[in-house]
């Protein structure tokens, strides 16, 4: 069965949107659009956490935090900055404080392309383990298994339904995707 009439499946048509990501650090450039992303993004948010632009700038200065973020750009469009992961390390551990990713990108790779680029600036720094929160509100149900499906294991969840999750990443199977990642 064709998808949209023309593809012989999803990937296919994947394939066919030609995506590229552009993923780095933060920069004082996108400081603004990142701290709007925290305040608006409901969905996909793993943590709901929101930040002030001071906040943000914060950690984008601070050598405590792995700061990522990524633009999408397809045969149709840049999408612009969709995607932000803040990271704090604690030892050799990473704490996944901020992920979200805008709900017009979603389906599309990009949460595994993230997560490639996470265990690869992990293991650059000497992160053994990643942590991983979710914390539920009415309207991010959609990735209450997203840890789970990135290969976390459950840690532990309270009377709220929060979850604490870790991922070894020695065991992490880096995915495909369907984009070509440019590193910056």
């Amino acid at each position: 069965k064709a998808v949209q009439g023309e593809y012989a499946d999803y990937s296919d048509y994947l394939k066919s949107l030609n995506m590229r990501a552009v993923i780095t650090g933060f920069d004082p450039l996108y400081i603004s659009r990142i701290a709007q992303l925290t305040n608006k993004t409901n969905q996909f948010n793993l943590t709901t956490k929101r930040c002030t632009e001071e906040e943000i700038r914060y950690m984008y200065d601070s050598d405590k935090y792995v700061c990522i973020c990524g633009r999408l750009v397809d045969r149709f469009t840049d999408n612009g900055i969709v995607t932000v992961v803040v990271g704090e390390m604690i030892e050799s551990e990473l704490h996944i404080r901020i992920w979200l990713m805008s709900c017009r990108v979603l389906k599309r790779g990009l949460e595994d392309a993230i997560m490639n680029e996470i265990v690869k600036r992990s293991e650059k720094i000497g992160i053994k383990t990643i942590k991983g929160y979710y914390y539920p509100t009415s309207k991010n149900n959609m990735v209450k298994g997203f840890y789970c499906d990135m290969g976390f294991e459950l840690c532990s969840e309270d009377d709220e339904h929060n979850t604490t999750w870790k991922l070894d990443i020695m065991k992490y199977e880096y995915r495909n995707t369907q984009i070509d990642v440019e590193e910056g």
